[in-house]
């Protein structure tokens, strides 16, 4: 797969409604379809902190090279904090990355805190790490099992051959 590693690669917004999120960016924002995972459950996660069960749909397409995501939080999170806060936008941008530990080191050495973090069944480890600044801004670093990449690569796929209208890609 042609993941670009290291640089930042993905937009994340928050929503209150998947499903109007993704007309939304389908109807309004011409950017489809959308692959919307099941129901995520993470029971090893973390959140400032501490252990954490972390809750949310999420659903993605890509515009060009940028993967947009779309996260419904569903309990405790730094999604549902973003939301409760009157959020609304970006939540985060992502990194895909090779090294997680490395990575995770050169955002301390920058002053990043990390917020929250989760393992997935198939093997991906993620952290979103808040950076300093005026205005706090997040990074999510993840490193993708083999599983997920396949996925991604299908999305992106997807994309290319959108016909601008289908919300949803099957499978």
């Amino acid at each position: 797969m042609t993941i670009p590693f290291d640089t930042l690669c993905q937009n994340a917004f928050v929503v209150a409604d998947i499903e109007a999120g993704i007309s939304y960016w389908t109807d309004v924002m011409g950017v489809g379809p959308f692959f919307l995972f099941p129901p995520l459950r993470f029971e090893d996660g973390e959140l400032h902190g501490k252990p954490a069960v972390l809750e949310y749909r999420a659903a993605i397409a890509y515009a060009g090279e940028l993967m947009i995501e779309l996260i419904e939080p569903n309990g405790p999170s730094i999604f549902q904090e973003f939301l409760d806060s009157g959020g609304r936008g970006v939540q985060h941008n992502s990194m895909f990355v090779r090294d997680l530990d490395g990575a995770e080191q050169r955002l301390i050495a920058r002053g990043g805190q990390k917020v929250q973090a989760l393992t997935a069944p198939n093997g991906s480890r993620i952290c979103f790490y808040e950076m300093p600044g005026e205005a706090p801004y997040v990074i999510e670093i993840s490193q993708v099992a083999p599983a997920l990449t396949a996925r991604l690569e299908a999305v992106k796929a997807a994309s290319r051959d959108w016909d601008g209208k289908t919300c949803l890609m099957a499978g």
